[in-house]
């Protein structure tokens, strides 16, 4: 097991299979990594649109990291 920082120090994240270019800390921009040197900009997410099995409505869902927007997903579970 990892543990990675951001640039600041603000968050952590303890993995065994590292992060992505947009999981990281909105306060410094940066992405986590094991050492001060290898920090990178944080990237925005990379939103696409998946289906609610239930409604079939759209929420966002990010390409790389697999990261579900919690306020689309909450509007995907609400029946008409």
């Amino acid at each position: 097991m990892k543990t990675l920082r951001c640039k600041c120090g603000e968050k952590v994240l303890h993995t065994s299979m590292g992060s992505f270019d947009c999981e990281g800390c909105e306060k410094c921009q940066t992405t986590y990594a094991g050492h001060p040197d290898h920090h990178k900009p944080l990237q925005p997410h990379e939103w696409i649109n998946k289906y609610n099995q239930n409604t079939g409505k759209p929420y966002k869902y990010c390409a790389r990291c697999g990261q579900i927007d919690e306020e689309s997903y909450k509007q995907s579970k609400q029946k008409d």
